[in-house]
């Protein structure tokens, strides 16, 4: 007699192999899942680290006078099915640093006609705020960083503000004494283009979305307030500011939406006494 396995034995491994498998395909989703929330939560990372990095480098030559400005701002975002007001603020500050210009500008050659040079100087203005696109989609929002640099070169041929270029002809010191220059032109909010090499190297991060800055005042010896409330809808008051330390609040999605909720992050920036 030949033995074999009956069936109900053959019943039994069939099933402790369906569970094995069963048990294998939930783990490989499972790590499937994890890696791609860690490559997700990678690429957020990046995307921080750049933004408070940035932050950090231009806040630290910050200049006083003069005075830069912020506005206060909302917008829509496409959150879980439906339309949510989020904040949108932007705002303008002058530092001290080393700038150069992305491409190169049309001069004047002493007696040799017109060239082109790249613009440098030691001061610039410089905006942070979200890019005009018309995007209610999170993930396709954008944060830019525009400098504007300050420069006597005489032989350089103005640049209209309009036109969202890199560099302004004055020094910090006729900027002070002179009170033409209009900082409402460096706080425009204007759509992004790309394909425009001004605008591609304004590109900060995508994805950047509840873009809410505040100020610090102190109220008495102890107290602090963050300035506005972040539930404030009339921010008229807060147009004139004078405060050392700023705080930058945003939500930060991956390109892919796995993070559907994306991460929401604080950064401080303390500009001294």
């Amino acid at each position: 007699m030949r033995k074999a396995f009956t069936l109900i034995e053959l019943v039994v491994a069939v099933a402790l192999l369906a569970m094995m498998i069963s048990f294998a395909s939930l783990i490989f989703d499972m790590s499937i899942d994890t890696h791609r929330t860690a490559m997700a939560s990678a690429e957020i990372m990046q995307k921080l680290q750049a933004i408070t990095g940035q932050l950090n480098a231009d806040f630290k030559g910050h200049v006083w006078n003069p005075r830069g400005s912020i506005f206060f701002g909302t917008e829509e975002s496409e959150i879980d099915g439906g339309l949510v007001i989020v904040r949108s603020d932007c705002i303008v500050f002058f530092t001290k640093g080393d700038f150069q210009s992305t491409e190169q500008y049309p001069y004047v050659k002493s007696g040799n006609g017109e060239g082109l040079k790249t613009v440098s100087g030691n001061v610039a203005g410089v905006f942070y705020g979200l890019a005009d696109a018309n995007a209610t989609d999170p993930r396709e929002k954008v944060l830019v960083r525009r400098q504007t640099i300050l420069t006597s070169d005489a032989d350089l041929k103005d640049l209209d503000l309009d036109q969202a270029g890199e560099y302004y002809r004055s020094s910090l010191s006729e900027l002070i004494v002179d009170g033409s220059f209009d900082i409402d032109k460096m706080m425009e909010v204007r759509p992004l283009d790309i394909n425009v090499p001004n605008d591609l190297v304004t590109y900060m991060a995508e994805g950047v979305d509840d873009f809410t800055i505040q100020f610090a005042e102190w109220n008495g010896l102890d107290k602090l307030e963050w300035l506005p409330k972040k539930d404030e809808s009339e921010f008229d008051k807060y147009k004139v500011i004078s405060s050392n330390a700023f705080k930058f609040t945003f939500t930060l999605y991956d390109s892919k939406g796995v993070l559907e909720d994306g991460k929401t992050f604080t950064h401080i920036v303390y500009l001294g006494d």
